[in-house]
């Protein structure tokens, strides 16, 4: 783990939380700020990250299990996130999603502690591909896969806009 890594990867995050920090007319504050605001890094390098995540009941559906489009969002959030563990010539803005695919493999429940890894594959000028393990911290039991493909959209953002 590389601290210089792993203090990139915080300190985009806490952006991310400040920036969803205004709840909505429901006073709540969403899936970015409870994803960047819960998830914990706790190893990082160049090209990867882990994050510990605990299973909240506002993640949950009616079984107590996390909800597998929760799990989606996470994994999307997630692997972009590990995209700004270092410096990068493109996707200063993060991009969009093209391609999120998930295959579910065994429950988490409610109160679990996870860990989410993270792998940057390739960043090129136009896409990015990252894949995601989630498992149990507890056993290690895998629970989910994924695989992201994101849309470079630097051309179409600026500074102005965050």
């Amino acid at each position: 783990m590389a601290p210089q890594h792993v203090e990139n990867l915080n300190n985009w995050m806490q952006i991310m939380v400040q920036l969803t920090d205004q709840p909505d007319s429901n006073g709540a504050k969403g899936w970015y700020h409870d994803c960047f605001g819960r998830a914990k890094v706790v190893a990082a390098d160049a090209d990867s990250a882990t994050f510990e995540y605990t299973v909240e009941k506002s993640d949950c559906n009616l079984s107590d299990n996390f909800h597998g489009g929760g799990i989606a969002t996470l994994m999307d959030n997630l692997t972009t996130a590990a995209m700004f563990t270092r410096e990068r010539k493109y996707f200063q803005f993060a991009g969009v999603s093209t391609d999120l695919h998930i295959t579910y493999v065994s429950a988490a429940t409610l109160g679990m502690v996870l860990l989410l890894e993270c792998k940057v594959v390739k960043v090129g000028a136009g896409l990015a591909n990252t894949t995601a393990v989630l498992k149990e911290k507890a056993t290690g039991r895998v629970l989910a896969t994924g695989t992201h493909t994101k849309f470079n959209t630097d051309a179409r953002m600026s500074e102005s806009k965050l």
